[in-house]
Formats: structure tokens, sequence, C-alpha cells
């Protein structure tokens, strides 16, 4: 017959009811006003006595977190006595335009008010460093994360030392978890995402008597309505930040190549493939101002000359939509122009929550926030960008902002959405190839030279 359970063993079950309560009051799991389970639940939860039990409850009516309604039950009165806990937060300063993120934390504050958020900015220098170890020196408890800076996470130590596993969403749209998936365990919760696509000055294609562009364009149409739409000292007929890593892969997304390796792992380049997806990106601009490819230093340039008119069409995504919220003029958006197949790179923003952080409750609470129909729905009506729960991606009322009329295609451009992992590839061999792709946009490199180098720099 076993032996009675150690008086050790009791204080470790009382100081966990203990610290469960006030971790779910604390992080506004029970609200004020909110009962607590019955001391025989309490009990039966936790392996308690009833007086173990009413022994753990004295603790919080000290700290002023309970108290006793006769004959009811024992209510939430709030935080108590409890300090104030701060909550790293560290995002992407984008998203306080892509997705209205200081309003979101204000809602959160608002409804959490023992919460107080720090919200710590993170350039893109954040990620070319040891990233556990910054994030453990910082202190982070909650972070934005895209699919690269993932895989840079990743790559610094296994996820599951890193990063704390979370629990799926049946809300959201089911693809938008695989990126941030390992070993069957979900790391980061989908937040924000977005298909890369067309944008174009619909005056422009008026003024040009020429169709509007639609699923049916190749990207040799696009080139075409370009000339046509090119004013010389005036304008240019499209326009985009060539060298960005969500826009010059999609020339191999489109042109099939997937990258094969030698016995040592290298990457394999002269291919059919590849070659013909450069020759793409190469000639796009053929025609034009011969200074286009190198106009924009970043992706928001082209949204910046778009807004002033100064470029009839740009490659963009729903994220960077929202700069041209105050457009004075007409513009839509259709499917990404093809070359052998449609495809389009697929954008996703999410949130995770660190393996080192000491407020973890806190931290998934506001997770749970940012992904709950509130938050997203407010997303949804006062922004431009796609939120990651569909029943909020998907609302229709009335709309507060301008949008273009083709704004839910990318319900139909799904089964083109696709990752640079798809190439077997990851994001550091794609940024090495961009490096020395430069001077094959610059026209001072042949392809073959530009094999040399890749199969050199491997």
């Amino acid at each position: 017959m076993a032996g009675k359970p150690k008086r050790s063993t009791f204080r470790t079950r009382l100081e966990d009811m203990v610290t469960t309560l006030q971790s779910d009051i604390v992080t506004g799991k029970l609200q004020p006003g909110d009962f607590l389970p019955s001391e025989l639940t309490l009990a039966e939860q936790f392996q308690l006595s009833k007086n173990s039990v009413r022994k753990g409850l004295e603790l919080l009516l000290d700290q002023e977190m309970i108290e006793k309604a006769p004959r009811i039950g024992t209510r939430v009165v709030g935080t108590g006595r409890n300090e104030k806990l701060t909550l790293k937060f560290g995002y992407y300063p984008t998203l306080t335009l892509e997705a209205n993120l200081l309003e979101l934390v204000e809602k959160f504050q608002q409804q959490h008010p023992h919460i107080v958020v720090q919200m710590i900015p993170l350039s893109n220098s954040y990620f070319s460093q040891n990233v556990k170890e910054a994030m453990e020196r910082d202190g982070l408890d909650l972070i934005t994360l895209n699919t690269q800076n993932y895989e840079t996470v990743t790559e610094t130590g296994a996820v599951s030392d890193i990063l704390e596993p979370l629990e799926r969403k049946n809300s959201t749209y089911p693809f938008l978890s695989g990126p941030f998936t390992k070993d069957n365990h979900l790391y980061v919760q989908p937040f924000i995402f977005s298909p890369i696509v067309l944008c174009y000055n619909r005056d422009h294609f008026k003024e040009a008597a020429l169709p509007e562009p639609d699923s049916s364009w190749s990207w040799n149409d696009v080139q075409k309505a370009a000339l046509a739409l090119t004013q010389k000292h005036d304008r240019i007929g499209i326009l985009f930040h060539l060298q960005s890593i969500n826009r010059w892969p999609l020339f191999l997304l489109q042109n099939k190549v997937v990258f094969e390796r030698d016995q040592h792992g290298k990457l394999i380049f002269n291919n059919d493939n590849f070659r013909k997806a450069m020759q793409t990106s190469l000639g796009l601009f053929e025609g034009m101002n011969p200074d286009t490819v190198y106009m924009s230093e970043n992706d928001s340039d082209a949204e910046r000359f778009f807004l002033q008119q100064k470029t009839s069409m740009i490659v963009t995504s729903y994220y960077s939509l929202n700069h041209l919220r105050n457009a004075e003029f007409n513009y839509d958006i259709a499917p990404l122009p093809y070359s052998l197949e449609a495809k389009t790179q697929l954008l996703i923003i999410g949130l995770a929550v660190i393996k080192s952080s000491k407020q973890k409750e806190a931290a998934q609470a506001m997770l749970d926030f940012l992904v709950s129909n509130e938050a997203q729905l407010h997303i949804r009506k006062t922004t431009l960008t796609i939120p990651s729960v569909k029943t909020a991606a998907e609302w229709i009322g009335e709309e507060t902002l301008a949008r273009p009329s083709r704004f839910f295609m990318y319900r139909d451009i799904i089964p083109t959405f696709s990752f640079y992992t798809d190439m077997n590839v990851t994001f550091h061999e794609l940024e090495t190839m961009r490096h020395i792709l430069k001077l094959y946009w610059a026209r001072l490199d042949d392809f073959e030279t530009v094999c040399r180098r890749l199969r050199d720099a491997y």
C-alpha cells in the first residue's frame, strides 16, 4: 500500500493552485465580477483537501484579488495589491500602418490595465545577430516574425528551445500555419498576410485606351502596356524594387525553378529554367528609362512614386496598399502576371511567445487578443491589410476606407500562393544570389559569368 503523500506534495499543489488563480486574474482570463470555481471543484482539480483550498483562497483575499460573497461564492475583485507587470513586445515598425498596431495595443491595455506593454521596434539589423541571445538580452516576451526572420531564429538553435509551442486556431486560414510548423508543433501564430500583386492606375490605362490587367496577363503583356504608358520626362510604365527578397524570386517561382544540390550540398545554378527566369527579370524594363531598375532603394519607393502618379504600374502587396489610402486617383489590383505558370509569393507576419519570457501568461493573453475576432476585425475595417482570421478577412459591411474594387481577389488566387522555400533554397542563399545578380541586372555581367560567380560563392 502506498504511503501518504508527503507534505511537500501538498505544498506544491497548493502553490500551483494559488499561482494559477493569480495568473488567470492578472492576465484577464478571470475578470472582475467573475466567480471562481467552487471549493469542491478546486479541491478536485488540484487534488487538495477543502481546508487546503481555503488556505490558498485566504492568501488571495489578503492580496485583495478576491472577495467572499456569502452563500454565493468567491468573486474576483481585480489584481489587488499586485504590482503591474511589464510585457516587452518586439514588433516591426511597419505594423503601425499595416495593422494599426498601436490602436490594438491600446485596446489590449484598456482590457488589461495591470499589464503595461513596452513596445520595442525591431530593425532589419536585429535579425543579423544571434537572435536567441538578442531576445534573451532584451528580455522580450512576445515578438512579431515573418517567414524569413523565423528561418533566421531557427538557425540559432532548436526552435523548441527558443519559442513556445502554440495552440492552432481553427479560425485562421489553414494555409498560413505551414511555414511556422516544426514536428507538428506551431511556433508562430499567423497575424496578417498578403500575396504579391500587380497594382495599376486606372486613369492612366483609360487615357491610353488600354485594357486593364487581368489574370490572363503575362509579363510580356505588362511590358507592352508599360511601353505604351511611359511618357518621357513624366512617368514610367512600371516600377518595383527588383532587388527585394519579395520581388525578384517571383520570376524563379513562376519559371518552376527548384534548385538541385551536388553531393556536397552546394546549389546547382546553370539550368534552363533559372536562365529563363533571369532573362524575364532583365528584359522587363527594356525600352524604358535605363535607370528604372535602380530608381528604388526599397519596396516603399514604388508606392511613393505611384502615389505621385510617376509610374502607372507597381508590383506590391496588400500591406503596402496602406500607403495609398489617400490616393486622389482611381487604382485597382490584379493577379501577378505569369511566366511559365501563375505563381505569387505569400507574405505572412505572425506572433510568437519567447521561451525565456518571465511573463508567458501575459504574452499569451496579448497574442490571443491580437488574433481575436475583435482585433482582426479592427484590422479589416481600418486598414487594407488581410487579417489571418477568415471570418474577419471576409467581413462585408459599410466600408470606412476606399478600397480597390478587386480587394477580395486574394481568395481567387490562393492556389497560386508560394514560398521561396518551395525552391529548395534558404533566405540567406537568396540574399547571396541577389548581391551577385546586381551586376547582371546592371548588364555588366552575362548569365554565364553570374553562374560562375554563384558557384564560387557557394
